[in-house]
């Protein structure tokens, strides 16, 4: 194996890197209001990296990884994405290493699964199969798995020797069980990955990048699920090879990620070696040294990432974060907004089966309940608050509310063309997108309402959809300019026959991104100037009331019980650090990546992080761990 030289420049971007890199960036900044880009700086600038992800958003995590990076990445992607269209020639493009998958091979066994046999003295597991199995007659290998209807794979210790009995690896907790009366199951194939990983040091070798998400598919489940450990044996085989190779972590959070127009935050981690000691352990006993460092891994993640048990617990702790920010503040900057989610969230499950943080949160889950039956947000009540405190005088107030009204008025008629005109491709990609999400969660075990896929789809028909009406469009004016402007008119006339079509062509995209922006800005204008307006409401004097009462509350317990471990920072006496009204990133640590800049945000849209992707179903509906019926899918 060639050895890594300390002087080799990084390889050279492809031009089609390059221009995927700037429309992945366009697409990007069209489909999403706001992209934080969090500490890319701490990506080294030369060496070779493995970039690790959390698998969020489908196809979208990817771009958006080489949309903010400076690094010229090769992704590892599934076999069966690299081999389909459109999405294939991409991958291409930008140099990604297919993986066979076994799920993607895998294959109905024959017969039932009757139960599973564990004798935990001997420290041995065995699957029993009905007289119609036939485990000897189809490939079986060691290191196989046995899918059925039970939480997670089953990992065959031995190849069978019987057509009814499977020795199985020792039971993970919670330990699966068969439905009384069997089950069908599903055999994945060992595989052998060998090739994908001399490919992958090759890489790594020549100062490459490799990016990688190693929980397997995408999943929207709100928190991380297991890692494979496939990473581990690229970091520590190409480091045993003698290539300094560097782990980064890469959280990807999104904002109800299968809406269009939402936020996201990209967030780098610091880079890691893997441990020394690992690296010599690897040579000996390869399975201890990939256990020890996916747990690293895993760590690491976890830490620019945002994890709860599920979207109602992290829609509590978000209201509870915002009860506890101070009533001036109008935004966080993404860095302490991130920060002060996973600190709420980890403060919370530490605290979580006492008498007071559970008291707490009944009396958060009553007053969210209650607003929500009334038709109030706690976003919308604390946009009153903070209005109410920094506007102390009425006639203030009602200047804010005339000067939303104002907006809203004057870029609803300027955004109006744009929308009609981008209507059918919205509507029908959306379609499309609701179907494929469909047939995803159907075969998917780990997707909760298979919202990740959402995005991805929206994006793929839309690159489809839009061409094709773009070009009627241009069709139609060329037709009806054709038909106003006739041969009895001055030459400068007749030019406009080819003008008009032209200038449609080329200025289209353009007016519809900036219709979009107009549509941003009347539409929370107009979700700002309803929630002050209505601030007299009978309901709304009564919400305020228990809000207050709650904020007290809320600062009493993170006095108490949170700030000495957790709080010691922004939000501590003295001010809040990086407050700067949410206007820009406290750059520190950060340079700008062009992706979008933190600007002046809408409280309404303060909406809950879910590095899952988001969870939350159309209209708000909530989704909860255990799998959604998504319409027409059993």
């Amino acid at each position: 194996m060639a050895m890594p030289n300390p002087k080799l420049k990084l390889p050279r971007k492809p031009l089609s890197y390059v221009l995927a890199k700037r429309i992945f960036r366009f697409i990007l900044k069209v489909f999403f209001r706001r992209i934080d880009v969090l500490n890319e700086n701490v990506v080294p600038e030369d060496g070779p990296i493995i970039l690790v992800g959390n698998h969020a958003n489908q196809f979208i995590d990817g771009m958006n990884l080489v949309a903010s990076s400076n690094r010229a990445i090769s992704f590892l992607i599934a076999q069966k994405s690299y081999e389909r269209r459109y999405i294939g020639d991409v991958a291409k493009a930008i140099g990604a290493v297919p993986v066979l998958r076994p799920q993607d091979i895998a294959f109905k066994g024959a017969g039932k699964i009757l139960r599973i046999e564990e004798d935990v003295e001997n420290g041995t597991c065995k699957m029993i199969g009905d007289e119609n199995c036939q485990f000897t007659k189809v490939d079986i290998k060691k290191g196989a798995k046995i899918r059925g209807k039970w939480e997670g794979d089953l990992l065959v210790s031995e190849a069978p020797t019987k057509d009814n009995e499977i020795m199985l690896a020792p039971l993970r907790e919670p330990k699966a069980s068969v439905p009384e009366g069997g089950c069908d199951y599903k055999i994945l194939p060992k595989i052998d990955q060998k090739v994908v990983f001399d490919k992958v040091f090759k890489v790594l070798a020549k100062n490459g990048t490799i990016g990688i998400f190693p929980e397997g598919g995408s999943h929207d489940q709100g928190h991380l699920i297991p890692l494979k450990a496939g990473v581990t044996i690229m970091a520590l085989g190409a480091a045993s090879q003698g290539t300094p190779v560097k782990i980064v972590p890469c959280g990807l959070t999104y904002f109800h990620a299968h809406r269009f127009r939402s936020k996201a935050v990209v967030q780098y981690g610091q880079p890691f070696d893997p441990p020394k000691d690992l690296v010599e352990l690897y040579k000996t006993d390869s399975r201890k040294a990939c256990g020890a460092l996916l747990e690293i891994i895993t760590k690491k993640l976890m830490e620019v990432t945002v994890n709860t048990p599920d979207y109602k617990t992290n829609k509590l702790l978000q209201t509870v974060r915002r009860l506890y920010q101070p009533d001036k503040l109008k935004q966080l900057t993404g860095r302490d907004y991130m920060a002060y989610s996973r600190k709420f969230t980890n403060g919370f499950e530490k605290l979580q089966n006492t008498p007071q943080a559970q008291a707490l949160i009944k009396e958060v889950e009553e007053y969210v309940n209650d607003a929500l039956s009334c038709g109030w947000k706690d976003k919308e009540l604390k946009l009153i608050n903070r209005i109410e405190v920094s506007y102390k005088y009425s006639p203030l107030i009602w200047g804010y509310v005339l000067t939303h009204m104002l907006i809203v008025l004057v870029a609803f008629p300027l955004s109006l063309p744009g929308i009609v005109l981008n209507f059918p491709i919205m509507y029908l990609s959306r379609s499309k997108a609701l179907a494929m999400q469909k047939k995803a969660l159907a075969a998917s075990k780990v997707k909760v309402g298979a919202y990740d896929v959402v995005a991805s789809e929206m994006v793929k028909a839309a690159g489809v959809f839009v061409p094709i009406f773009y070009t009627v469009y241009v069709v139609v004016a060329a037709f009806v300019a054709d038909i106003l402007i006739d041969e009895s008119q001055p030459d400068g006339y007749q030019l406009l026959e080819w003008i008009i079509p032209l200038s449609i062509f080329v200025l289209l995209p353009t007016f519809s991104y900036y219709s979009i922006l107009l549509s941003d800005h009347w539409y929370f204008s107009r979700k700002k100037a309803r929630a002050v307006f209505f601030r007299s409401n009978k309901h709304c004097k009564r919400l305020m009331k228990t809000r207050k009462t709650l904020q007290t509350k809320v600062r009493r317990f993170v006095e108490v019980h949170l700030r000495e471990n957790t709080f010691a920072g922004p939000y501590a006496k003295g001010g809040l650090k990086g407050d700067r009204g949410g206007r820009e990133f406290s750059r520190e640590d950060d340079r700008g990546s062009g992706m979008g800049t933190l600007q002046e945000d809408q409280e309404e849209e303060e909406e809950v992080p879910n590095s899952g992707s988001s969870m939350g179903g159309e209209g708000g509906r909530k989704v909860y761990p255990e799998r959604v019926k998504v319409e027409g899918v059993a």
